[in-house]
């Protein structure tokens, strides 16, 4: 690809996507910097597009003197086309720029700039990044809890908005910070992160700049070998992008390195690389601290005029960067930035609390305006609001009549359904029993009958008895189920209710028993407690097979009884079990003679178990029967008390 079309593309591409800059993060590369300056120098671009390559100009340029050629440049451009944001980022880079060659007090002033037009252009990330500049600045006064304020007012910003690049940038310079206080643990933690963020991203430059004051503090830290080893990685990555600023820093580290391990001459030759860089580039930071620690060496030398020389370049330098005169008017500077900047606030203030006081009158006059209309309106309809209330009361007795209507009906309905079923188990007993009578007969053996007859003279006085129960149950209920809960032994109702199935167990042949003792009492409805064992008795020995055996029985636990009724019949998957009291109406099921269900027995017990408090679980497995367990409340005698 030749030069000519190179810029061609840089210029289609700046002309669709416009200009990204990530000057925080310091992206120098000497071949893209001279590649970008010939597209410059070489091509008729309109401003928008000069603007943004001479912003990447200053942001890749290693030399700061052709970094602050293009900042202005672009700075000029950008006050020409009256945009903000731009106008802050060259301001930004000019101000950078202005530090690098240890113009600190220029520095200072580009870079209050550069946040003013953030602010106005409400650009948190801008004067996130305008405020590490800050900090880098007063880094190199030795301010550093002005320069701690800004890095982590930066560091807030950063991590709010997810600007990792900036963050990682940000990060390092606090890590600077930290390293200068000899603070080298908090210094490592700074620049670590700063590296897992920076590779995260495959961020080389930002990656080099870790390692490399990963291997200072190290140096500090007296960790020589792996000091040196981190900056001369870093060194060599960044030869290759051609970035002088952070090289000429590590070749005076590896210089004090030598001098630790008394190799004066490597020593030298290190300082003075660093000195020859600095000098190169105007690196007046760098060109400072070569300058002292080649004076030093050279007096160790005994080269005392060169040590003289080199002491009095440092003297220079250090007067110039620090001058009482600049640190003065750089106080100055800010001083009348944060004035400047509480202003600002009281004017917004002042403005908020006159927009507040306009919304207030317009609030005070809309509401009178409210008043008035709906006085007007109460009394329009002062007559059709009395109607409509009318309306609204007997709508509402009608409602609450239909809805006693339905109850009734459904309450009604469920009786005759009780009835019905419990009903059900009697009648299957008597067309068993009369079976057996025929057996009987035919076989001749009249001995038994007395016995038979017994039996239907006991079944049939059960019957009665429950009939007249149900009956006076369902005479006595007003619209719903009527639970009215008294003092019960459980065995008195267990027994009975014994007695009422003994018939339809005989004719299976199967074992019916109670198993509870008399001291044990509930709290619970009468007609509920018949119904929810009869129907419990009548599911065990529907579903028990010949010879099998079907159990009552009760213990107390925790406040409540639980009543067991057992079997030992077909069982059911937990398929079943976990669906059993969902039956839908009308499904029916079969017991193992044949027995023929109406598929509402266990929705009554699990009704009539909510209804008197307490709780149903049913424990079920193929072929090996089945319990249903009934948690009841205890009687208690302050209970029934407060109760009445």
């Amino acid at each position: 690809m030749t030069l000519k079309s190179v810029s061609i593309l840089f210029i289609i591409a700046y002309c669709i996507i416009g200009y990204f800059s990530l000057s925080q993060a310091q992206i120098l590369d000497e071949n893209i910097s001279d590649s970008l300056i010939h597209v410059m120098l070489t091509e008729d671009i309109p401003d928008t597009s000069r603007y943004h390559l001479a912003m990447d100009i200053s942001d890749y340029a290693t030399s700061p003197k052709v970094g602050l050629k293009y900042a202005l440049l672009a700075l000029e451009l950008a006050n020409k086309l009256k945009r903000q944001k731009w106008q802050a980022a060259a301001s930004l880079n000019v101000g950078q720029a202005y530090k690098k060659l240890g113009n600190n007090e220029k520095a200072l002033s580009a870079i209050l700039e550069s946040i003013k037009y953030y602010q106005t252009a409400h650009s948190q990330p801008g004067v996130a990044s305008a405020y590490i500049a800050l900090g880098n600045v007063y880094s190199q006064q030795d301010n550093n809890e002005l320069a701690q304020q800004y890095y982590n007012q930066a560091i807030g910003i950063f991590r709010e908005v997810q600007d990792t690049t900036r963050l990682a940038t940000a990060i390092l310079n606090a890590g600077d910070l930290y390293n200068d206080r000899h603070q080298y643990d908090s210094a490592l933690l700074a620049y670590e992160e700063a590296y897992r963020l920076f590779e995260k991203l495959q961020f080389d430059v930002g990656i080099a700049y870790a390692l490399g004051n990963i291997g200072l503090v190290k140096t500090s830290q007296g960790d020589f070998i792996a000091g040196r080893a981190h900056m001369t990685e870093a060194i060599i990555m960044l030869k290759n992008m051609g970035d002088n600023y952070p090289i000429a820093e590590y070749m005076i580290s590896l210089a004090k390195i030598y001098v630790e391990k008394n190799e004066l001459n490597r020593a030298l030759d290190y300082a003075q690389q660093s000195w020859d860089i600095s000098r190169q580039d105007e690196l007046m930071d760098q060109m400072r601290n070569a300058s002292e620690l080649l004076s030093q060496l050279y007096a160790e030398k005994g080269d005392y005029q060169k040590a003289f020389q080199h002491q009095s370049i440092s003297l220079t330098l250090r007067d110039s960067i620090n001058n009482e005169e600049v640190i003065l008017n750089m106080a100055d500077m800010r001083t009348e930035f944060e004035v400047e900047q509480k202003q600002a606030e009281i004017d917004l203030l002042n403005q908020t609390r006159k927009n507040q006081q306009l919304i207030q009158y317009g609030l005070f006059l809309f509401s009178l305006l409210i008043i008035a209309i709906a006085i007007l309106l109460y009394r329009n309809n002062n007559f059709q609001k009395k109607a409509n209330q009318q309306l609204a009361r007997q709508k509402s007795e009608l409602h609450e009549k239909n809805k006693a209507l339905d109850a009734l009906m459904v309450t009604r309905e469920k009786f005759l359904s009780i009835i019905s079923h419990d009903l059900r188990s009697p009648v299957n007993a008597f067309y068993g029993l009369s079976g057996i009578l025929k057996d009987y007969v035919e076989e001749k053996q009249y001995d038994l009958l007395p016995e038979m007859v017994t039996h239907i003279e006991k079944t049939s006085l059960h019957l009665s008895v429950l009939l007249d129960n149900l009956l006076s149950w369902a005479v006595n209920q007003q619209g719903d189920i009527p639970i009215n809960p008294e003092r019960l032994q459980v065995k008195e109702v267990a027994d009975e209710v014994v007695g009422i199935f003994q018939t339809m167990a005989l004719t299976k042949d199967i074992d019916l028993s109670s198993r509870v003792n008399g001291d044990l009492y509930i709290w619970v409805d009468k007609n509920a407690f018949f119904t929810i064992l009869r129907n419990l008795i009548n599911n065990a020995l529907k579903f028990t097979p010949t010879k099998g055996e079907v159990a009552i029985e009760a213990y107390q636990e925790e406040g409540k009884v639980a009543v067991h009724v057992r079997d030992t019949g077909v069982g059911m998957p937990q398929e079943k079990v976990d669906t059993l009291f969902q039956q839908k109406d009308g499904e029916r099921t079969w017991g193992t003679s044949g027995e023929k269900g109406l598929g509402i027995g266990l929705q009554l017990v699990y009704e009539f178990v909510q209804l008197s408090q307490g709780s149903v679980s049913v424990n079920s497995r193929e072929g090996q029967g089945t319990t249903f367990a009934i948690s009841l409340p205890v009687f208690q005698e302050k209970l029934s008390m407060r109760l009445k």
